[in-house]
């Protein structure tokens, strides 16, 4: 349906499916609310008691308020075109008049859950950076409605002068209407190979802990499952146990990895346009999220030692957001191989941005104070085993040891930095490699930091703040530092260049 169907000069309202939004947000603010207190009724012994019977009367009459509240709400929610501003008009009780003019309008991105799917309709996320609130959203509207006032918008954008940027062309500032170059596609095999070669440890570390809640349980249940190895040798019982972990570890942890991964990025695509890039994916929820070339602030790409085998690297683009910095503000982009990164990075920088840049290690103190320190973890289980005759413990307290012995030695082998007259590099990580980019023209801020120690030994770490968040040099010595610190500062100040 073409955008001239619609009058969004008249206020209208959302999709009669806002309600059901408005209704889950609402109790789902609710229940975290109330969370503790339902723990209490129903585990305690205030069930027992005449109080249990007025606690659910509370509760049932704060869901049917909050309920009505939602449904008044959603009547009460106008939102129109008027020149070259999108207006919004809400409130209950006291009415409230958002005005955002169409310059602050970075991008407008959808997304979709299983609700909006069954109705046709999205969500529609309005990102106005350089303003100190979060992102602007409507919580569903139909989904020809949502692409001809995002055409609408962005058309009446692109015929204006932003305020922000002015002299600057409008390529360079609008989302216009495009054709998108693929990137990226992710097919169901690649899909598989991505989630084969997640991070298995961080879901992995989930599992085992919801194992031990189980097995606490069963024995506060009365049931004792220890007495069934009373009749196995204490170090080969510690063996035993420590094997069938890893092999439960292992398989239930890429098996939640694969489900987390088909339906995280199902269907995702990546495109590139004249003036930003854009991602679509997602199984069940599914995010059309578009980052332009100015916002975007840091650009990073990582790997593990499965991600080598097959030559996968997850890319993330970090932009400039109008709310506080989170994960929320990056696109990451799995199953990207090194071509496709080099074609990300001379779009954004230019073929030869990362030339004549050197690399320096940080200070070896860095390796040594981590081995001495995450060593000590080791001590207490090694302890426990040896009191309490447990010879599991003391081989998880040496295994412990030795794991954070090596990986900080990986740990500084990999810790480098180095820039030119435009880039800063950073690179780390463990078992894989992890790279940060961004150019010295973002740079906002940058702190030194010491600790006693550092400052006995003069080192320090350099902290480097952009409009995405902060990278970390650590255990530089401290006139390096400073020297880092004054360049850095000099480029910044003395380029002509718009940092957004």
């Amino acid at each position: 349906m073409k955008k001239n169907n619609f009058d969004f000069t008249i206020p209208q309202r959302q999709s009669y499916v806002a309600i059901l939004m408005i209704v889950w947000k609402t109790y789902r603010i609710l229940i975290r609310q109330v969370f503790p207190f339902l723990v209490i009724f129903f585990v305690g012994k205030s069930a027992k008691s005449g109080f249990g019977d007025y606690f659910l009367y509370f509760v049932s009459a704060i869901a049917l308020i909050g309920m009505i509240y939602s449904i008044l709400a959603f009547f009460r929610y106008y939102f129109h075109i008027e020149e070259d501003k999108l207006i919004v008009e809400k409130g209950i009780f006291g009415r409230s008049k958002t005005i955002i003019p169409f310059e602050r309008i970075q991008t407008i991105n959808f997304e979709e859950n299983i609700a909006h799917q069954l109705f046709s309709v999205l969500r529609l996320k309005v990102d106005t950076a350089g303003s100190s609130q979060k992102e602007f959203e409507f919580d569903a509207i139909a989904k020809d409605q949502a692409y001809a006032l995002r055409e609408l918008i962005l058309e009446k954008k692109s015929k204006l002068k932003p305020i922000a940027a002015k002299g600057r062309s409008e390529a360079a500032t609008v989302e216009e209407k495009k054709t998108y170059t693929s990137i990226l596609k992710l097919s169901i095999i690649d899909l598989i190979k991505v989630g084969i070669t997640e991070n298995h440890f961080r879901s992995g570390s989930l599992i085992l802990f919801a194992i031990y809640w189980m097995w606490d349980n069963l024995r506060e249940a009365g049931i004792d499952a220890e007495k069934y190895t009373e009749g196995i040798d204490p170090l080969a019982g510690g063996v035993i146990i420590l094997i069938s972990l890893a092999v439960v570890f292992v398989i239930l942890s890429f098996l939640f990895s694969l489900f987390r991964t088909v339906l995280k990025y199902y269907g995702l695509e990546f495109w590139r346009s004249d003036n930003g890039f854009k991602i679509s994916s997602g199984l069940f929820t599914k995010k059309d999220v578009s980052a332009l070339d100015h916002k975007i602030q840091m650009v990073s790409w990582s790997d593990n030692l499965l991600r080598k085998i097959v030559g996968y690297y997850q890319l993330s683009l970090k932009q400039a957001s109008s709310i506080a910095i989170n994960n929320k503000s990056s696109i990451n982009i799995p199953g990207c191989r090194q071509d496709q990164i080099d074609m990300v990075t001379r779009a954004l920088y230019g073929s030869r941005a990362f030339d004549d840049i050197e690399m320096e290690s940080v200070d070896k103190r860095f390796m040594y104070r981590r081995m001495v320190f995450l060593s000590l973890i080791g001590i207490p289980f090694i302890a426990l085993g040896y009191f309490d005759t447990k010879p599991f413990f003391i081989v998880l307290g040496v295994v412990l040891m030795i794991y954070f012995i090596v990986t900080s030695y990986f740990r500084y082998k990999k810790c480098k930095f180095g820039h030119n007259e435009k880039m800063v590099m950073i690179r780390g990580g463990l078992f894989g490699d992890k790279a940060e980019t961004l150019p010295i023209i973002k740079l906002q801020n940058i702190e030194l930091s010491q600790s006693p120690y550092q400052r006995r030994k003069k080192l320090a770490n350099v902290k480097i703040y952009t409009a995405a968040g902060s990278v970390t040099i650590p255990y530089v010595g401290f006139d390096r530092a400073i020297r880092l610190t004054d360049y850095l500062l000099y480029k910044t100040e003395s380029s002509n260049k718009r940092w957004m």
